[in-house]
């Protein structure tokens, strides 16, 4: 074997080791269509499933040309625990029908997630001409379409189908079948969860499918119901029993107060009565009848089918502001009960090594939302974003469980240091008010290493953060390095095509002739500024872009306002810039930019859609900054 052929097998080789080690943990996209036969004018749910990711950045449906979009596309999200195994799955669903007869293959989804292009598997849907009976069930999660609601054995049966002499059906219609929407409360406060429950109650026979989805605008959204479930009981309402549906719950947590609107949700029935004069004493036919087969024994005329949309009433929720009064500088927006516990790895160590500063905060509320408390580093500690860890029971209300930050921090010199006292706050709705909660400080002594240092810009070796030991072979480890250069040359390349495109887009470069006096700092290229945030962005990577964003805007105005690195916080940086006379609207874009980041950096899904707007923000920044006009 030839030197090179040796090096192709090992080249070889080593993807495929590469390619198994993360084969374990990565996100299936899958598709499917429900049911996959259907009469022509029929539905079917066609679902956009993601299992295992951890941020789904973009999913993009397939060509839907030879389909009426009845519904869609609707939100899924949600968690399932089977033995211990939790799953999570994220997707989008829609409720087909199509245009003509004939077999449709549905193919060309594509999604991102975990910076990663997924491709979707292709799925057939057989449409006859003749009904087949097997409409979409798919109700849950997305409020997709309801379909065949014919009875199972274990339901009531009421006998108001029979179409009596002289009834007029639109009557019977309006009094034995209707939707409602049902809320745990009516009044809350911002963070607080409300729980609503789309019902449908029927004491007829019928074939639904939802048209019209409600609107959740203003809330945080959490399903309760797994997807492809609709759950059924029976009910008393006014002294009446009936077949009750439930198409959807979900608890919502309110992002901001007012009066917010519900919208009523539309669900389209065609209703099967049965005339009396030819009800007689065919009982087994009927039933046969009702398992969507037309009994030979009643002629066409003996059955009427009335078609009938259902809407929901408005539900308005009250949502109060949480109180100005009282309310601790440390209030980020926490709702709930909780418990806060702050730890350090260990006291004593080295400038060689990096400390470890854990916050643990347990307890039930609008977890997903609670971003990480502000530590005060003191002089001399130099201290690095916190990672974040979920272990959270989303289908309690409200959201139970625990939420970790991990903060990194350095300490270049030798000495004694104590960190102060940490706070975290939050709003108790039972009690209506604010409670406070401190850790004690911690003292640290740090003794002269060797130079030797094992810690480099808050990025620890992998192996050694998730406690797996991995030895990589030479030749893996040469076509990273290699993969990575080769990255580096395409994004160069990329930003030199772009560089005008960018220019155009954003306004010009700022040069370091005209720049302000204020800091030679500030005269840097915006390109090479935000390179970092640059090169996830045009990966699509939005976690990683939002994390370099925060990090090389935080440092370029450290520079440019003379804020030591080590106490720069958005406090600092407002405090600075007004005192260093920044233009208002100039100290209003720092601040507002800084919150949009950390919104992204601790929401559950980070947005793809914000990148390139939350960038142009930052270039403008940097001019506004480094040009004497402003």
């Amino acid at each position: 074997m030839s030197l090179q052929s040796k090096k192709m097998a090992s080249l070889f080789i080593g993807i495929l080791i590469i390619c198994q080690y993360h084969l374990f943990a990565q996100a299936i996209f899958k598709v499917s269509i429900i049911p996959e036969s259907i009469g022509k004018d029929e539905t079917a749910t066609l679902r956009l499933m993601i299992d295992n990711a951890k941020q789904v950045e973009q999913i993009k449906p397939p060509a839907l040309g030879d389909f009426d979009v009845i519904s869609g596309p609707n939100q899924e999200s949600g968690m399932e625990s089977i033995n211990g195994v939790t799953r999570q799955y994220i997707g989008i669903t829609y409720l087909l029908r199509p245009k003509s007869i004939g077999k449709f293959l549905i193919a060309g989804s594509k999604a991102i997630a975990d910076g990663k292009n997924l491709t979707g598997n292709s799925v057939t849907l057989d449409v006859t001409k003749n009904s087949s009976g097997k409409n979409s069930n798919n109700v849950s999660g997305g409020f997709g379409g309801l379909s065949s609601l014919f009875e199972p054995v274990a339901q009531s049966s009421f006998n108001d189908y029979i179409l009596k002499k002289g009834e007029n059906p639109k009557q019977k219609i309006n009094k034995n079948i209707f939707l409602k929407v049902i809320t745990n409360k009516s009044s809350c406060f911002v963070g607080e969860p409300i729980v609503v429950t789309y019902k449908l109650y029927t004491r007829l026979k019928s074939e639904s499918s939802v048209t019209k989805n409600p609107s959740f605008n203003g809330f945080s959204v959490i399903d309760l119901m797994a997807p492809g479930n609709t759950n059924y009981s029976i009910e008393q309402l006014n002294g009446r029993d009936y077949n009750v549906y439930t198409l959807r719950k979900s608890q919502l947590y309110p992002l901001q107060a007012g009066a917010v609107e519900l919208e009523s949700a539309e669900v389209d029935n065609t209703i099967h009565f049965i005339k009396e004069e030819y009800f007689k004493n065919q009982r087994n036919e009927i039933e046969e009848f009702f398992g969507n087969l037309i009994p030979s024994a009643i002629p066409q005329e003996g059955i009427l089918d009335e078609k009938i949309t259902l809407q929901s009433k408005p539900a308005t929720i009250n949502v109060k502001p949480l109180p100005e009064s009282e309310k601790p500088l440390s209030f980020k927006g926490a709702v709930g009960k909780f418990n806060f516990e702050a730890t350090v790895l260990k006291n004593n160590f080295t400038t060689d090594d990096a400390g470890k500063l854990t916050i643990t905060i347990t307890g039930e509320g609008n977890m997903s939302m609670i971003t990480a408390p502000e530590i005060n580093w003191p002089q001399g500690i130099e201290g690095y974003d916190p990672k974040t860890k979920d272990q959270l029971e989303k289908l309690t209300v409200p959201i139970s469980g625990k939420k970790i930050f991990e903060y990194t921090f350095t300490v270049p010199k030798e000495g004694s240091y104590k960190i102060p006292s940490i706070e975290f706050s939050y709003f108790n709705v039972a009690q209506g008010k604010y409670i406070k909660l401190n850790s004690t400080p911690f003292s640290l002594t740090i003794s002269k290493g060797s130079g030797k240092k094992v810690f480099n810009n808050n990025t620890l070796p992998k192996a050694q953060a998730d406690g797996i030991s991995l030895k990589l072979s030479a030749t893996i480890l040469l076509m990273s390095i290699s993969i990575a250069i080769l990255l580096s040359i395409l994004a160069f390349i990329w930003l030199r095509k772009n560089k005008k495109k960018v220019t155009q887009e954003i306004g010009p470069i700022i040069d370091s002739s005209t720049a302000s006096p204020l800091n030679e700092v500030k005269t840097v290229l915006p390109l090479q500024l935000f390179a970092l945030s640059e090169e996830k962005m045009i990966q699509g990577d939005s976690t990683e872009f939002y994390n370099a964003l925060n990090n090389e805007l935080r440092k370029f105005l450290a520079d440019a306002l003379q804020i030591p690195l080590e106490t720069i916080s958005k406090k600092t940086i407002v405090r600075e810039a007004d005192q260093q006379g920044i233009a208002i609207y100039t100290r209003l874009q720092i601040e507002q930019l800084l919150d949009d980041i950390e919104w992204q950096l601790y929401t559950p899904k980070a947005s793809g859609n914000s990148m390139e707007d939350m960038y142009k923000r930052a270039i403008n920044i940097v001019a506004a900054l480094t040009n004497p006009l402003n």
